[in-house]
C-alpha cells in the first residue's frame, strides 16, 4: 500500500484503552518455575516489570469494554457509525461463529458495516487501519468507523521466548473523515450515571456498572473511571493519517505457533519453530523491510527524517529497541520503554497505547513515525500528523 493522496483526509481518533485491575509481576510469573537457569536470566532482563491480567474475561469482552469509552469520548450513537472493525485475536471462544458481530450487537451498532481482520498478529491493527480508511474513501462523504480489539495470552504461559511477556488490555478508536472528526453530544455508555445507552440488549456477560474508562491512559494508574466527554463541537481526532505502507512474507507464516487440535487449553503453549531464523534471519530481513518502507514512505509524504517529532513501535523488550534505533538510526520514543515496563507486549494494541501517550508531547502539525511489525511476517510504516486539541 501506498501514500495516500487526495480526499477525503483520514483521522485517528484517541485511543480509548481498558485495562484489566489484576496486575501480574513478572517476577511471579508460574513459567519461571520451571524455566532452565539461562532462560530466566533472558526473561528478567526484558525490561518488563509487569502485566494486567484479564481473568475470566474474553477478548470480545475487553474489545466491547474499550469500544464503549470510544464511543463516549467522541460522543458518538452506536448506531450512527458506519462500520465496525473488530482486529480478531488468535484464540476465538468459538468456531464457525462471529466475534464481529457479536461485538456488534452487543454495542448497538446496528447499521455499521462489521468485518473482522486479523491472521498479521501485531500488524492486524495497521491493517484494520487501512481497510478503515479505504472504505471512508470509498464513501465519497462523511464516515465514522469504529476499530476495536481485545489482546489475551492465548496460551497459559505468557512468557513467549526469547521475545517478550504478553500482557491483556483492550483498546478502541474511531476513524473518521476529516469533514467528520468526531464533533458532537456526549454520548453516555452503559452503566455511566450521565445517561442511559440507546442500547442495553445484547446479552453481555459483563452487567456493570461499567466505569472502566481508561481516560484513555494515566501513567501509574490503572485505567478505571469514566471516559472524558469533550463538550459538544470539541475535537477528538488525535491525529490525521498521511500515509501507510504494508508488506507480509508468508516464507515466516508459521514461525510461532500454538498446537490447538491435539492439546486441550490448559496445555496451549506457544512455540518459535525456529530460534535462529527468528533472531537472526528475520531480524535482519525485518532491518531491511522496514528501512526500505519508511524511505518510501517518507519520500511520498514529502518529509525528511529529521524532521519527524518522534519515532514509535511495538514494546518486545528494551533489547530490541536498541537493535531497532541502531539499525534504523532513529530514536524511539521513550513512552514505548515506559508501557513495556508496566504492561509488556500487547500485540497490535502496543502501538495504538503509544501513540495516546505519545500525544500530549506532540505539538500540532508534529509529524509521528509508527513502526509495526510481526513475526508472521508482516511488516507496517506509517506517518500521522498531531491535530490540534
Amino acid at each position: 500500500m501506498s501514500a495516500y493522496a487526495g480526499t477525503p483526509e483520514i483521522r485517528i481518533g484517541r485511543v480509548h484503552l481498558w485495562h484489566p485491575e489484576h496486575t501480574l509481576a513478572v517476577t511471579d510469573l508460574p513459567e519461571r518455575a520451571t524455566l532452565p537457569e539461562a532462560r530466566d536470566r533472558q526473561l528478567l532482563a526484558l525490561g518488563i516489570d509487569r502485566v494486567r491480567v484479564a481473568d475470566g474475561l474474553t477478548e470480545v469482552d475487553l474489545a466491547e469494554r474499550a469500544a464503549l469509552d470510544a464511543l463516549a469520548g467522541s460522543g458518538t450513537d452506536p448506531a450512527d457509525l458506519d462500520g465496525l472493525l473488530l482486529v480478531q485475536g488468535r484464540a476465538p471462544e468459538y468456531l464457525m461463529a462471529s466475534e464481529a458481530t457479536r461485538l456488534q450487537h452487543r454495542i448497538g451498532a446496528t447499521r455499521a458495516l462489521t468485518l473482522g481482520v486479523g491472521d498479521l498478529g501485531c500488524v492486524s491493527s495497521s491493517a484494520a487501519i487501512e481497510i478503515g480508511a479505504a472504505l471512508l474513501r470509498g464513501r465519497g462523504g462523511p464516515g465514522r468507523i469504529l476499530v476495536a480489539m481485545g489482546v489475551r495470552a492465548a496460551a497459559t504461559a505468557r512468557y513467549r521466548p526469547p521475545m517478550t511477556v504478553l500482557g491483556d488490555c483492550g483498546a478502541a478508536f474511531l476513524l473518521t473523515t476529516g469533514d467528520d472528526d468526531g464533533r458532537g453530544a456526549p454520548y453516555a455508555s452503559a452503566g455511566d450515571t450521565g445517561g442511559t445507552a440507546p442500547y442495553s440488549g445484547g446479552g453481555a456477560p459483563y452487567t456493570g456498572p461499567y466505569t472502566s474508562g481508561s481516560a484513555p491512559y494515566a501513567p501509574g494508574g490503572d485505567g478505571a473511571g469514566p471516559a472524558p466527554r469533550p463538550a459538544a463541537g470539541g475535537r477528538s481526532a488525535r491525529y490525521r493519517l498521511l500515509g501507510q505502507e504494508l508488506r507480509s512474507d508468508g516464507r515466516y507464516a508459521d514461525l510461532f505457533r500454538i498446537r490447538y487440535r491435539e492439546l486441550p487449553p490448559e496445555r496451549w503453549a506457544e512455540e518459535c519453530a525456529d530460534e535462529n531464523a527468528y533472531s537472526f534471519q528475520l531480524a535482519i530481513e525485518s532491518r531491511n523491510r522496514l528501512r526500505d518502507l519508511n524511505a518510501e514512505l517518507l519520500r511520498r509524504c514529502a518529509t525528511a527524517q529529521d524532521e519527524l517529532a518522534a519515532v514509535v513501535m511495538q514494546n518486545l523488550s528494551v533489547g530490541a529497541f536498541a537493535f531497532w534505533q541502531d539499525a534504523l538510526g532513529l530514536k524511539i520514543a521513550d513512552v514505548c520503554r515506559d508501557n513495556l515496563a508496566g504492561h509488556g507486549h500487547l500485540g497490535p494494541a502496543d502501538v495504538l497505547m503509544n501513540l495516546e501517550r505519545l500525544a500530549p508531547s506532540v505539538p500540532a502539525g508534529g509529524k509521528v513515525l509508527v513502526m509495526n511489525s510481526s513475526p508472521v511476517a508482516a511488516w507496517c510504516t506509517a506517518l500521522v500528523e498531531r491535530l490540534p486539541d
